[in-house]
């Protein structure tokens, strides 16, 4: 058989064909693999990342906890800026370009109707009453309508001819109301608070308001700038607020812009914030509460928080910046948020028209099981829930709180204990234990009392039989062989400690004292400092070792140790200071042993307190600096023959020169860096040019 190649243009060579084949069956292969890849959605990823704190009080990516659902984009809204849930699950939306308010069923994804009055001007806030009165706000008509569950006008609250009210501005923007009627009213543009009005119209007062807060900045212009300077700036304002809730139960919720540490507030019915600060974004436009009294934030690009009742992070979730695709969960500007009875997620885009829906995951149903369970008294069921929440996320803060309340509440302090350190909750930590300790100490009284009392007829008893002071003078004497021994020096700390002036003459005479002892006390300062920074017990420990930079507190201890004897010494040597760099470091070194001991002390007290007790803690520790450094002060006198006014004047020198010291050091430090980066960046520039790689 002819295999050679035919060059007619027709017939390809048999070598050609299988390369053909070999082709088609690498590509086939090729594109299967290819599409047996799990496919990356990073729309979903970036729009439904649910973040949780941790113990630390970090940010962490946790489960999902809500994820899109149901994008409504044709119900021909206009500007619209608020929703709020009425009965049945009629979502009530404020469509304020088209002069109405529209009723949406979202459990039959239908228009249930809507609301034309001729008063509206601009509808900007609607609120549905339990009672099942409907609340709008409409800022350029300057009044608040009230409508029957019928939908027939029943009242207008306009602007109050109270005397108290004044010429305060009155441009109703988002309203609520309470179960007696009484209206809160936000006011565009209007500093003094949220208005409070009863259901006929009269002026009840301010409800709450928000404080001014001042900046550093601000602070210092008060200081230092004249009556005249302070005239010219811009007026010291509080914050406005954005958006009123009241719940089931008639508590009003406040949301504010401008400050993440005030955004959200629930308050008491004089107008106080029951919360603690809570965070929330800088841009929170809006507020609700579930049946349940789960609390609910929006943020204006997008960032949806939730919260317990009590204000603690639940999680948040959504992209928290703006943005004009057309992405499920992403925002141009999310101005109002409702949750219905199913525990649905309804948000509103106002420059988009659209509502976005999320719905619970598992995971998050878990934890509002838990929270009700727990709130209904029935703890047994939280903690079991609680359990089931964790298998979910093991480093749930929340689930071991709840876990550990519901231990606590059951009265099993060890274990609840070991959940609050899990959490980082001191509070409970300190009350469990707390707890624990009582019944160590009712258990072990008696053995405690009888160990006293056998010490005490002990002590009596050999006082008694050592009549003739055998044994005490066989223990002085052994006493006094060990300070006489290789130790001599450094127990001779204790003599300084408790008689200086004396211990440092001698010590200044070369009697007593020495460098290798000196060296021996600094050592246990050293010791006793990373000890005191490692190793205390967690209600006091509040930063974990794996975060210590170790560089920083290591350097920083030596740096400073060795930067006063140095500086002392440069003060001193150009003052008539008699002692010498060593005579300043024996000072320093005996000086530091009470505020060493005062240092183990506290890290042992740390594993027996309370927080009740802290006080205790910090009395031994301000007790031994001031003792170390009463004892450093006499030093430094005796050692350099000063008189008291010249010893203060050189310790202040001598801080000063430290603190310039630093200064320098800071700058030559950065000063360095910047020179690395420059013969960094030649070298790197002249490599390129040589290998010619760009």
């Amino acid at each position: 058989m002819y295999s050679g190649r035919i060059n007619d243009g027709n017939i390809l060579p048999k070598e050609g064909i299988n390369l053909i084949k070999r082709t088609i069956v690498f590509t086939v292969l090729l594109i299967s693999i290819v599409l047996s890849l799990p496919l990356e959605a990073s729309a979903a990823q970036s729009t439904t990342l649910t973040y949780g704190i941790n113990p630390k009080g970090w940010f962490v990516q946790t489960q999902d906890a809500f994820l899109p659902d149901r994008n409504i984009t044709y119900l021909g809204l206009n500007r619209p800026e608020s929703i709020a849930f009425g009965k049945d699950d009629i979502l009530y939306i404020a469509d304020r370009g088209n002069r109405r308010v529209l009723m949406y069923d979202v459990t039959g994804d239908a228009i249930a109707g809507e609301i034309r009055y001729e008063g509206f001007n601009a509808p900007r806030g609607v609120f549905a009453a339990p009672d099942g009165r409907l609340y709008v706000a409409d800022s350029a008509a300057a009044a608040v309508f009230v409508f029957g569950p019928d939908g027939e006008i029943q009242k207008t609250l306009t602007r109050p001819d109270s005397p108290a009210f004044g010429d305060t501005s009155y441009a109703p923007y988002r309203v609520a109301a309470d179960l007696r009627g009484n209206v809160y009213i936000v006011s565009e543009g209007l500093y003094n608070g949220i208005i409070q009005l009863s259901g006929e119209g009269e002026f009840l007062g301010y409800f709450t308001s928000n404080e001014t807060t001042l900046t550093f900045v601000q602070l210092m212009q008060n200081i230092f700038f004249t009556d005249r300077q302070l005239e010219g700036l811009m007026d010291r304002v509080p914050l406005t607020f954005s958006n009123v809730f009241v719940d089931n139960k008639g508590i009003v919720y406040t949301a504010s812009m401008g400050r993440e540490s005030l955004g959200l507030k629930k308050h008491d019915m004089s107008g106080k914030n029951m919360l603690p600060d809570v965070w929330t974004t800088e841009f929170t436009t809006d507020v609700t509460v579930d049946a349940g009294g789960i609390i609910y934030t929006a943020d204006i690009g997008g960032f949806i928080g939730v919260y317990t009742g009590d204000g603690s992070e639940i999680f948040f979730f959504g992209s928290g910046r703006q943005t004009d695709a057309d992405i499920a969960g992403m925002y141009t500007s999310l101005m109002s948020i409702a949750v219905s009875s199913q525990g649905h997620i309804w948000t509103l885009d106002s420059e988009k028209a659209f509502l976005q829906s999320y719905t619970p995951t598992e995971y998050a149903l878990a934890v509002f099981r838990a929270l009700a369970l727990f709130d209904g008294g029935r703890y047994a069921e939280a903690g079991d829930e609680w359990t089931n929440v964790l298998r979910y996320n093991q480093m749930s803060v929340l689930a071991h709180n709840g876990m550990g309340k519901s231990l606590l509440y059951r009265q099993e302090y060890p274990e609840a204990s070991l959940h609050f350190e899990v959490a980082g909750n001191r509070d409970l930590f300190s009350q469990s234990f707390w707890e624990q300790r009582n019944i160590w100490l009712l258990d072990n009284l008696v053995y405690v009392l009888a160990a006293v009392a056998v010490l005490i007829i002990a002590s009596t008893a050999l006082k008694y039989i050592d009549r003739k002071k055998r044994i005490k003078g066989a223990i002085k004497s052994m006493t006094a062989r060990i300070k006489a021994g290789p130790l001599r020096n450094v127990l001779f700390a204790f003599t300084v400690a408790r008689h200086p002036l004396d211990a440092y003459y001698s010590m200044k005479r070369g009697e007593k004292g020495s460098m290798p002892g000196a060296s021996v006390l600094s050592g246990l300062f050293f010791v006793s400092y990373m000890i005191f920074q490692t190793s205390k017990d967690f209600i006091m420990q509040y930063q974990d070792i794996e975060d210590m930079d170790f560089n920083v507190v290591i350097g920083g201890f030596i740096g400073i140790w060795v930067l006063f004897i140095v500086c002392n010494y440069l003060v001193t040597s150009i003052n008539d200071g008699e002692g010498g760099a060593a005579d300043i470091f024996k000072v320093v070194s005996y000086a530091s042993f009470p505020l060493s001991v005062s240092l183990l002390l506290v890290t042992v007290l740390t594993y027996g307190i309370t927080l009740n007790e802290e006080f205790l803690l910090l009395f031994t520790l301000a007790a031994g600096f001031a003792w170390s450094g009463s004892v450093l002060y006499l030093g430094l006198q005796e050692v350099h023959g000063y008189t008291v006014r010249e010893t203060v004047k050189s310790i202040i020198f001598t801080l000063a020169f430290m603190l310039v010291a630093l200064v320098a050091l800071f700058n030559l430090m950065i000063l360095f860096d910047q020179v690395a980066q420059f013969i960094e960046a030649v070298v790197r520039e002249a490599y390129m040019n040589v290998t010619g790689t760009y």
